[in-house]
């Protein structure tokens, strides 16, 4: 389970399992569920909730998958993304790095404030736009079902709140 902060977009990118996958956010407002096809997406905006990555094993009830990677934080035309990767269960053969489902979480950065310009002369001022609307990053492990190389074995500290302003540790 993950914890985040502020205002983010929870889109599933991957599956490649045999069980049913999804994604479950808990918070001050409840808990929702999205549903492991990819493509699917929910937007979260609270101050603090969680994330959990789960699989469905054929006759029993749903269940924490045994890995989440959450991979590096990138930013790009003012969207900062992150994708978790996971594994459902292991079995016997299976590399312990094998992906089954990969969801990417987005969050829109707040612009950059624009300095003032006041003490300038007219024909040197210049004025610095932000926009919100890009396209987002998508980054996306080479192929589902493969073992994922190159990934840290420690996550990255969750991304300070561009809505709030907390990070973590303070």
């Amino acid at each position: 389970m993950l914890r985040f902060h502020g205002a983010w977009r929870i889109t599933v990118v991957g599956k490649s399992a045999d069980f049913e996958q999804r994604a479950v956010v808990r918070g001050l407002f409840g808990t929702r569920v999205i549903a492991g096809r990819p493509g699917a997406t929910l937007v979260v905006d609270e101050e603090s909730w969680t994330l959990s990555l789960e699989h469905l094993p054929w006759g029993r009830s749903w269940q924490p998958n045994v890995r989440t990677t959450p991979g590096p934080v990138s930013e790009r035309d003012g969207v900062r993304s992150r994708l978790l990767s996971s594994s459902d269960c292991h079995f016997p053969g299976k590399s312990p790095d094998y992906v089954n489902f990969a969801v990417r979480l987005d969050q829109v950065l707040a612009p950059a404030p624009v300095r003032s310009s006041a003490c300038l002369p007219a024909a040197t001022q210049t004025v610095r736009t932000s926009s919100s609307h890009s396209a987002p990053t998508t980054a996306v492990p080479a192929q589902l079902g493969t073992p994922l190389r190159g990934v840290p074995g420690r996550p990255a500290a969750p991304a300070r709140s561009a809505r709030t302003g907390w990070e973590p540790g303070r």
